[in-house]
């Protein structure tokens, strides 16, 4: 800061001493040129009335006024004082007085030349010369007035001579003089502009080095307003120039930082160019999508021309242009291109939002044929139904017998429908989040114990072996009735496809979980058909016999979702299949809450209204009411 006030004072300074010396050069030289030619020309004007003076007194000499003697001293005395030589001449131009006293002038100094001047005096003319050479080489000037009678005649004329060299002593005089005064005067001059250059500059050095803590970006620098005169003005204007330009920037990049802040939180990609082609935005989703990793170019972010020839294809036409990219794999984008223009509706740049449609496409494509499936399944049962009862309808049915067979396959396509309109409805209200888990305490032996005494019948006359290994467990945290229903999906399959002779089980261990298994020896599922056997109407039709409606093991996923649980199969051609699905461990001093925070748990003796609070979202699958109760129940959400 002060360098930049040095910087100012000493050029301020340094110009006003060039300007003072320029200032004293030219005025010396004008004055050495002109003033002498003036000062010259000031003697003769002074030596006019000298003249004047010098025929009075001769007229009152020659008119008996004055007596020579008096006459004679009073000539003199004007001769002294006015440093010349004075000359009277008659009508001849004969030299009648000459008065040389304080001047070494002879009268045989002067020449032809004088003789002029007193023809042009003796003729009436009043004659001024400043370039009289002298007999003698001196320079002289001289005044010549000529001498009349009382009728206006000339009798003579009277001539003051003066030497150059007495006029060059005063002059030099003079000039000593003012030399003098330029050299005392000088310095103060100077000590006077390093004073007014101090004053001028630090004004001027104040607003500088608050002009470079301006462009360095400190906005809190403030410029002193108490100068006098423009200096204040000057500094009053920057103070407020300061203000202003502080609060655009810091509103400016309020507006980039939320810019910036709004395109990050964008999952979706955005990229935008100017005039020239060069980006000026893009977002990490696009950078992301890409796998830029370093972005200079439009080509490092998004390496394909194609798309940046739509770009520019768009700020020419400015029309907008949608694209569908496919990139490699399977991924497809989505690509809006639009132009932007400013308020004079000129076209400033490009912006385009790219927006991954792949799953969109994927779940468009599964909604078609989940709407195609279930329109396939629906028709089959109503195809048999209307089969049916149009020959009945029409009377061509005569057999008693025959028309109890008609209605007991109607019976059963409707039966069948019925199980396929309530299987969906279950799966649209678990997927929707709409059913709701109810939880407790669940003895797990006891209810394996209750399934496989409920399908000794069915394996019983299916001659197929049905084995329980479960024992020791300790109580699940769970839905009782939705794992009733996972394992009755399970072994119902497992019956179906099961082979006479073959062996179903129904196992259970515990570590960190529990995890339950229905295994069966039937024929298996090939390793390629094993990651759809969850899918909506997926049926392994050529391992499997027909039957069921396609939806049971959808449920089952989508039940042990909602309780927070994990369900695989595994499954070996020839060998056999077999489930496995996890059960969270009841402790008899705490609670586990939800799938979404199957790792938290909370004491039994906490009060009912924390546990509610705790599990208050109405997105929760179901919430825990915790009384001091061995088995600890739920409630279903109304």
């Amino acid at each position: 800061m002060s360098s930049v006030r040095s910087v100012f004072f000493w050029r301020i300074l340094v110009i006003l001493v060039i300007a003072l010396l320029l200032a004293n050069v030219v005025s010396l030289a004008a004055y050495a040129y002109v003033g002498k030619s003036i000062y010259i020309t000031m003697e003769i004007t002074n030596l006019e009335p000298e003249a004047d003076i010098s025929r009075q007194i001769y007229e009152e000499y020659k008119n008996g006024n004055l007596t020579e003697d008096g006459f004679n001293r009073l000539i003199d005395k004007q001769t002294i004082a006015s440093k010349s030589a004075i000359l009277i001449a008659d009508e001849l131009g004969k030299t009648l007085i000459a008065s040389f006293i304080g001047s070494d002038v002879e009268v045989g100094d002067f020449g032809a030349y004088f003789d002029a001047e007193k023809q042009n005096v003796l003729r009436g003319q009043t004659v001024k010369n400043d370039h009289l050479q002298l007999l003698n080489g001196e320079n002289a000037i001289s005044v010549g007035v000529p001498i009349r009678d009382a009728n206006g005649n000339v009798t003579g004329g009277i001539f003051i001579i003066k030497q150059i060299k007495q006029i060059q002593s005063a002059f030099s005089q003079l000039n000593d003089a003012l030399a003098l005064t330029i050299l005392v005067v000088l310095p103060l001059i100077m000590l006077l502009a390093a004073y007014s250059t101090n004053r001028v500059s630090r004004p001027l050095s104040d607003m500088a080095n608050v002009a470079i803590a301006m462009s360095k970006g400190r906005f809190d620098t403030r410029a002193d307003e108490t100068a006098a005169g423009e200096a204040g003005i000057l500094a009053r204007a920057l103070n407020t120039l300061c203000d202003t330009l502080s609060q655009t920037i810091y509103q400016l990049q309020s507006e980039k930082r939320q810019l910036n802040h709004i395109l990050s939180s964008f999952t979706d990609g955005v990229a935008a160019i100017d005039r020239l082609g060069c980006l000026t935005h893009y977002n990490p989703a696009l950078k992301s999508m890409f796998g830029a990793v370093t972005v200079n170019t439009p080509m490092d972010l998004v390496p394909d021309e194609s798309v940046w020839g739509a770009f520019r294809e768009v700020f020419d036409s400015r029309e907008a242009q949608t694209l569908h990219y496919q990139m490699p794999g399977d991924r497809k984008l989505w690509i809006s291109i639009v132009p932007v223009t400013d308020e004079n509706d000129v076209c400033t740049g490009v912006v385009g939002l790219f927006k991954d449609v792949t799953e969109y496409e994927r779940l468009e494509q599964t909604r078609r044929d989940y709407v195609a499936n279930v329109s396939h399944e629906l028709r089959t049962p109503l195809t048999a139904v209307r089969g049916l009862l149009e020959p009945l309808a029409d009377g061509m049915v005569k057999d008693e017998e025959t028309r109890q067979r008609y209605y007991q396959i109607m019976m059963h396509e409707v039966l069948r429908l019925s199980r396929l309109i309530t299987d969906l409805l279950q799966l649209s209200r678990l997927q929707s989040g709409t059913e709701y888990m109810e939880i407790s305490a669940v003895d797990l032996e006891e209810l394996l114990g209750e399934i496989q005494e409920n399908y000794r019948h069915e394996a019983t006359q299916r001659d197929i072996h049905l084995v329980l290994d479960a024992q020791n467990l300790p109580y699940a945290l769970t839905d009782r009735d939705r794992v009733e229903q996972v394992l009755v999906i399970l072994i119902d399959n497992a019956m179906r496809y099961t082979p006479k002779d073959g062996t179903i089980t129904i196992s259970a261990t515990a570590g960190e979980v529990i995890i339950v298994s229905v295994t069966d020896t039937g024929c298996g599922i090939a390793a390629e058909e094993l990651p759809h056997l969850f899918e909506r109407f997926y049926k392994v039709d050529k391992s499997r016999k027909e039957g069921g409606t396609g939806l049971g093991l959808s449920i089952a996923k989508q039940i042990i979702s909602k309780l927070g649980e994990h369900i695989d199969v595994e499954s070996t051609v020839g060998v056999g299949t077999s489930f496995h699905f996890t059960l969270k461990k009841y402790v008899s001093n705490a609670i586990a809450l939800g799938p979404s925070s199957s790792n938290v748990i909370y004491s039994e003796g906490d009060s009912q209204s924390e546990h509610a609070e705790a599990q208050s979202s109405e997105d929760a699958p179901y919430e825990v009411i915790a009384p001091k109760h061995p088995k600890i129940r739920g409630r279903r959400k109304q």
